[in-house]
Formats: structure tokens, C-alpha cells, sequence
């Protein structure tokens, strides 16, 4: 969707520093549709991890750093690495959504009221 290039351009942006990839984790690294997708929209690399559920991960890197396990949090995440699927974006796709992205801009902010609506489960019959 074009709330992910949005968000990606807005903290890349922010930052100061463009953002070339990004990693995904969770049950949707399960789909390879729905990450192409992604890496397509966003333009950008998508690299999704194999760790489904990466809070307890976390918190057993920071366990392990209190600890004297590991030294930082790099060097934490460079020994709990999990095999990555790395997605490249489709040149002509990503192409296609940018020349979009300004006509979703453009409309945003009449959707939004109904977006939200529609997220707090209003409208319900």
C-alpha cells in the first residue's frame, strides 16, 4: 500500500539519511507476494527475517548484553542473525507506484476521516 512508501519517505527524510532496505519479521515473511509487493511499493529492498516473533528475541538480546554475552547490540544481532529472503524491487513496477504515489497524496486527506473510521469499526450495521 502507499502508506508504506509514505512512512518510508517521511523517516528517510526526517533521518537525513535515505533508506536503501529495510527488514521485516513476523508471520508475513511467510508470503513472498505480499513482501515483493513491498520491496515493488516501497522501492527498496526488502530483506525478510526468518525470526517470526522478534520481541522475546530483543529481549533476550539486551538479556545477553547486561549479561557480558555479547558486547553491543551489533554484535547481538550479528550472532542471533536468522537466514534472511531478500526481495529486489521490480524496476518497472516500483516505477509504476511512484509515478502514483502524488495521486495518493493528492486524495489522502479525504480518505483519512474514512480510514479511521473504518479502523475503529464504525459503520457497522
Amino acid at each position: 500500500d502507499f502508506q508504506l512508501l509514505d512512512i518510508v519517505r517521511e523517516v528517510g527524510g526526517r533521518a537525513g539519511v535515505p533508506l536503501h532496505r529495510f527488514v521485516v519479521v513476523g508471520g508475513a515473511v511467510r508470503n513472498p507476494f505480499w513482501m515483493q509487493n513491498k520491496a515493488d511499493m516501497a522501492g527498496r529492498t526488502v530483506e525478510a527475517s526468518g525470526i517470526e516473533d522478534a520481541s522475546p528475541l530483543g529481549a533476550a538480546m539486551l538479556a545477553g548484553i547486561g549479561v557480558g554475552l555479547y558486547r553491543d547490540e551489533d554484535e547481538a544481532a550479528e550472532r542471533v542473525r536468522a537466514p534472511t529472503r531478500t526481495y529486489e524491487p521490480d524496476p518497472a513496477r516500483a516505477a509504476t507506484y511512484a509515478d502514483l504515489f502524488p495521486l495518493y497524496r493528492s486524495i489522502y486527506p479525504a480518505l483519512a476521516p474514512l480510514s479511521h473510521a473504518v479502523s475503529a469499526g464504525k459503520g457497522r450495521s
